[in-house]
């Protein structure tokens, strides 16, 4: 009985995990800022050699943005993250692709994600619109450009596989693997939320944030409940499964030239197969989404349910914010966050300053 009450009461600062999380938290923050350095120098060394391959289309030009992001977005922080939170793969690795408990139950969440997801899509538009029109804040909100805009069979199957394949792989192993086994010592709540945290961030733009951030939660959430990221792996290839279906509908001619229509307010006289297809299918992603909210709802009503197996720590939730979001390295990876999602300042400046020595 003394244990628990030593539990429950509000911890001083040299609790005996206070120095272990500091470091951790600081490590987190330094991961984070390598992350936003990498985009910046990404979107840098693009700028600077725009010229060489502006002229170049279809496959060569998508293989060449596919691979950029890979390599920058995937492999080089995750690369860095591995050695800055000292994340020992080898013994890890057995417990991250660990056989999953309660595998099909944990699907039974996926509605309830995607559906909480897509309300948080609807309240981000509804704040973008609260802005100026043509702001760098305004512009953010809108999200990122559709990827899937190749017109070509072999550029949009490149695609496919970054959004649906190499993205839930390198993802997965990154948030709900590294950071979240790095945090989960210290509250398996408090490692759901910062992952998802920094998942929702890493995707640099508004309009995706509360829509990752989400989603992010919900696999944080599987990943605790099954011991192992594989389920999340799967889930998050579905969740960009379904968008990435509907941008592939959107590239067909007679769907564009539907819409393009309905936009103007003409009502088309005809409907193509390919039209009947993309409406059946935007039907059916929409009452999933309504089922889906429904069930978030309802789970959120009974959390009690279906809370995360607590972990004993000494450190309070209240203290455990406090002390992540008050060290340096976490807040210039918020400043430089914020930055890389509205005004761009820093690639900016650093553009002007190297073509000066052009």
């Amino acid at each position: 009985m003394s244990e628990e009450l030593n539990v429950t009461n509000e911890p001083n600062e040299q609790s005996s995990l206070m120095p272990g999380f500091k470091n951790t938290c600081i490590r987190i923050g330094a991961m984070m800022i390598v992350v936003f350095a990498v985009r910046c120098l990404c979107s840098l060394l693009l700028s600077l050699t725009a010229p060489l391959y502006n002229d170049w289309s279809g496959f060569p030009k998508t293989l060449l943005e596919v691979m950029a992001a890979v390599i920058f977005l995937n492999v080089i922080p995750i690369t860095a993250g591995i050695f800055i939170l000292k994340f020992d793969i080898k013994s890890k690795k057995r417990e991250l692709y660990a056989k999953p408990r309660y595998f099909g139950r944990s699907f039974g969440v996926f509605p309830a994600g995607y559906g909480l997801a897509i309300a948080c899509s609807l309240i981000t538009r509804l704040i973008g619109m609260l802005f100026p029109e043509g702001t760098a804040i305004s512009d953010s909100f809108k999200g990122a450009q559709d990827a899937l805009s190749a017109h070509d069979t072999a550029s949009a199957a490149l695609r496919v596989l970054h959004t649906v394949i190499l993205a839930p792989i390198f993802e997965e192993f990154w948030f709900r693997g590294m950071v979240l086994h790095t945090l989960k010592p210290y509250g398996n709540g408090f490692a759901i939320f910062v992952s998802s945290l920094l998942f929702g961030l890493t995707h640099a733009n508004l309009g995706q944030f509360l829509f990752t951030t989400a989603i992010g939660i919900v696999l944080g959430y599987v990943a605790v409940q099954t011991e192992s990221i594989i389920p999340t792996m799967i889930m998050h290839a579905m969740f960009n499964s379904i968008g990435t279906i509907t941008s592939l509908l959107l590239m067909n001619h007679d769907i564009q030239e539907y819409i393009l229509l309905l936009n103007v307010g003409k009502v088309p006289t005809e409907t193509p197969p390919a039209v009947t297809v993309f409406l059946t299918w935007m039907t059916a992603v929409l009452l999933f989404a309504l089922v889906g909210f429904i069930m978030a709802i309802v789970k959120l009503v009974h959390i009690k349910r279906y809370r995360v197996p607590k972990v004993q720590t000494e450190l309070s939730a209240k203290t455990r914010w406090r002390v992540f979001l008050s060290r340096p390295t976490v807040i210039i990876m918020l400043l430089m966050a914020f930055d890389t999602m509205t005004f761009v300042f820093i690639t900016r400046k650093l553009y002007d300053i190297v073509k000066l020595f052009y």
